[in-house]
């Protein structure tokens, strides 16, 4: 193989590729256009170093996959990618300096990011793919490489596997609840090894209801193969089953007599709002004319209006909890951290009186509690 190989996968395959440049143990990048997407993958000596979608900037793709499960926010990130402009450093060598994330942990997530974006193109049907051999730069040691043709036997035995179990989970916007304990798994399953039952646990554990099928791999950081069998296990057994939700068809979407009789039905709330107006004017001014002293309770602020506002601020802070919740996998320990944070502000967190709202951590979920509690 000369310097560079390109092709369609129609024609040589995915399989073909790995093979031939782990055979050879090439080193370069070789890179797979197709399903909208753009895939690097780098070799060194025939053994895969990495591999991820290409993104807007350099670690796009890596710094998204932080975000995804849990470990940064996206605050913290655009802060990573702007030192990294101006450093010309990686995201993984700035976010070690700052001290927000560890190297196991930023090893553990490039792995899942090259496993995640290797399972994706494995299961792609067409496509056109262009090797280029030249010298990479590398973080990891050679002992951490994986051959690329182990990395292909793995990932084909998944891609088979895949057909059998992911019909179980029928998109990744799919809600999952328990019905079970997952001790009554245990009692159900057979033939699972010891692995595959810890990593049932690991998922069974973000099952609550709320968060998606997508959600769930990705907090659980085992990859959307490992994530979605398990999930597959758990529902085959009816340990768990899918939440039905509603989609309300919206408001504009009637037959044209609804609509002729909500026009009809507005026209009128509409004169009676005029009529009203017109009667609460008039009074005022019979009042003022009479001399008499005005009603100190008078266009008050009204209690309803008093009530949606605070209804509305408490909403925002648990607006806030919950994406708190999804971007870091916990409930902060106080929220003071939302504010660190950036999801709220600091004025936020109170009354109009300045009496601060406060919560309390429950195992099923955030409970927040009023100024006046």
């Amino acid at each position: 193989m000369g310097t560079s190989l390109r092709g369609d996968l129609k024609d040589f395959g995915i399989a073909d590729v790995f093979q031939l440049i782990g055979q050879q143990r090439k080193t370069g990048v070789l890179e797979f256009n197709g399903a909208g997407q753009q895939i690097q993958i780098l070799f060194d000596q025939g053994a895969v170093v990495s591999a991820a979608p290409v993104g807007s900037w350099p670690d796009a793709a890596f710094g998204e996959m932080l975000m995804r499960c849990g470990l940064l926010s996206r605050d913290r990130v655009d802060e990573l990618r702007r030192e990294c402009g101006a450093s010309a450093r990686t995201l993984a060598g700035v976010a070690t300096a700052r001290g927000w994330l560890g190297e196991d942990e930023l090893q553990k997530i490039e792995q899942l990011l090259t496993r995640e974006t290797i399972f994706s193109v494995l299961r792609w049907e067409s496509g056109s793919f262009d090797f280029t051999a030249k010298e990479i730069e590398r973080d990891r040691s050679g002992g951490l490489l994986l051959g690329a043709e182990q990395i292909l036997m793995d990932g084909l035995r998944m891609v088979d596997e895949w057909q059998s179990f992911a019909e179980l989970v029928p998109s990744e916007d799919t809600v999952f609840r328990r019905l079970l304990s997952f001790e009554q798994y245990g009692e159900r399953c057979s033939g699972e090894t010891p692995g595959q039952i810890a990593n049932a646990e690991r998922v069974f554990e973000l099952i609550d209801g709320r968060l998606p099928v997508r959600r769930i791999i990705d907090l659980s950081m085992l990859g959307t193969f490992d994530s979605v069998r398990a999930l597959a296990q758990l529902h085959e057994f009816n340990i768990t089953e899918t939440v039905k939700i509603e989609i309300q068809p919206p408001a504009a979407v009637v037959d044209g007599q609804g609509a002729r009789r909500r026009s009809r039905l507005g026209m009128l709330a509409a004169f009676a709002s005029l009529v009203l107006l017109v009667a609460v004017t008039a009074a005022i001014g019979l009042r003022a004319g009479s001399g008499a002293a005005p009603d100190p309770f008078a266009i008050q602020r009204p209690a309803a209006l008093e009530i949606a506002r605070s209804t509305h601020a408490k909403h925002r802070i648990r607006h806030a909890l919950e994406t708190y919740w999804f971007t870091h996998g916990r409930w902060p320990t106080n929220l003071a951290e939302l504010v660190n944070g950036g999801f709220v502000s600091q004025r936020e967190l109170a009354s109009e009186g300045g009496h601060p709202y406060y919560f309390a951590s429950r195992e099923n979920g955030a409970w927040l509690l009023a100024p006046d509690r």
